[in-house]
């Protein structure tokens, strides 16, 4: 089942708006009964103007217009993890976290300056070191599992993804723009789905 949240904590429309709430994760309730639950978020949390998917957050208490994405997210993770701690059985759940899925829309990242998007990237970048390094969101993600106190496993595709600025649609997709966010099937996500199966029957 595919449940889409973008955000993993709650949006809820009120007279003023949607409203992130950042400390609240309602939907728990019906994921808590699933055998496997693969989670992952970030993609959204940058989004602004018509792409963001709410109007207001709410952080401890008090409704804001904005907030640092990152505090943000670091905050509604924290608000997840605290949940897996709480409600769900890991004696039945299992429970992964796919890690921070990069885009490619500068060159400088893997040392190509002047280069503004994916487009004609055919081969990944060579070495196994990516030259900026993680995002600092996937540190956000480590850094709050670590301390989560029941297993949750790492689905730990962000580097080996950094390398792979050749595997977007870039022009070739349906909304004619330039795309290197998302990936290319069958493409590097059959790699991410074999590391997924080594964690399903470990």
């Amino acid at each position: 089942m595919l449940f889409r949240s973008l955000y993993l904590v709650d949006v809820d429309k009120e007279p003023i708006g949607r409203v992130l709430k950042l400390n609240s994760v309602r939907n728990g309730n019906l994921w808590k009964e699933i055998d496997v639950l693969i989670f992952n978020t970030w993609h959204w949390w940058h989004r602004r103007g018509l792409k963001q998917q709410w109007d207001y957050v709410q952080f401890d208490g008090k409704i804001r217009k904005d907030i640092d994405r990152t505090v943000a997210f670091r905050t509604a993770l924290r608000t997840w993890a605290k949940w897996v701690d709480s409600d769900v059985d890991t004696n039945r759940t299992k429970v992964i976290f796919q890690g921070i899925s990069p885009s490619h829309y500068n060159g400088i990242d893997w040392n190509e300056p002047g280069v503004r998007n994916c487009s004609r990237q055919t081969t990944p970048f060579k070495g196994s070191i990516y030259p900026t390094g993680l995002p600092l969101a996937e540190y956000v993600v480590k850094e709050v599992i670590r301390n989560i106190k029941k297993p949750v496993h790492l689905l730990d595709i962000t580097m080996l993804s950094q390398l792979r600025k050749d595997a977007h649609p870039s022009t070739y997709n349906d909304f004619n723009g330039m795309d290197c966010t998302h990936w290319c099937v069958a493409g590097l996500p059959d790699t991410w789905n074999l590391l997924l199966y080594a964690a399903l029957i470990k």
